[in-house]
């Protein structure tokens, strides 16, 4: 029993070792209009994700596999109520809280939709390194797309980033190493090497 303690202050010792600088203060609008902060989620494990409603083909993809991860980590008993997942919009002129709450309705009834001003956005998204590009289709002002880092990121009940998953993972993968962090599991091999490096991820200065 001595030894598992060992393992698991050591392995939450080594997450503090090299880690990207990511994460930081925010205030918002939930779907329901509260304001929420990052310190709402205090207490939690939150799994973020930054997208938006317009999107075509990468969010709902995205959406998909992160319903199934939450299914499959909400069965676990050590993660009730100690569990939240949240979709940020990066686009905040359509996303507005009706839009959120509509959309994030068909995917799972636990997601925290949260968007706000174009500059808390901004913050938000610098915050965590999101990288996004807005593509004019047309003269009208809702006639464009965005490009943007596709990206799951795990803070602890601290509001300390812990890791990152990028689409290299699948959503069992994703689902275990999630687990085993919320656990004091995790080891050397737990860390997603496969989004280490990964384009996906572009820091903003």
């Amino acid at each position: 029993e001595s030894s598992r303690v060992q393992k698991r202050e050591r392995t939450k010792t080594e997450q503090g070792i090299g880690k990207p600088a990511i994460g930081g203060p925010f205030e918002l609008v939930d779907q329901d209009g509260k304001t929420k902060t990052d310190k709402d989620f205090l207490g939690k494990w939150t799994l973020i994700y930054f997208g938006f409603t317009y999107c075509p083909d990468i969010c709902p993809n995205e959406l998909m596999r992160m319903a199934q991860i939450i299914t499959a980590v909400e069965k676990e008993d050590y993660a009730k109520n100690k569990f939240q997942p949240v979709f940020v919009t990066i686009d905040p002129e359509r996303d507005g809280p009706k839009q959120l709450k509509t959309y994030l309705e068909d995917w799972h009834p636990h997601m925290v939709g949260l968007t706000g001003t174009p500059e808390q956005v901004a913050k938000a998204c610098k915050a965590y390194r999101v990288y996004s590009s807005k593509s004019v289709l047309g003269d009208g002002p809702g006639e464009y797309l965005i490009d943007h880092s596709i990206m799951f990121y795990l803070m602890d009940p601290k509001g300390e980033f812990v890791d990152y998953f990028g689409k290299a993972l699948t959503a069992e993968e994703i689902t275990d190493k999630v687990k085993r962090y919320m656990t004091g599991t995790a080891d050397d091999t737990t860390h997603s090497q496969a989004s280490i490096g990964s384009k996906d991820l572009i820091v903003l200065k």
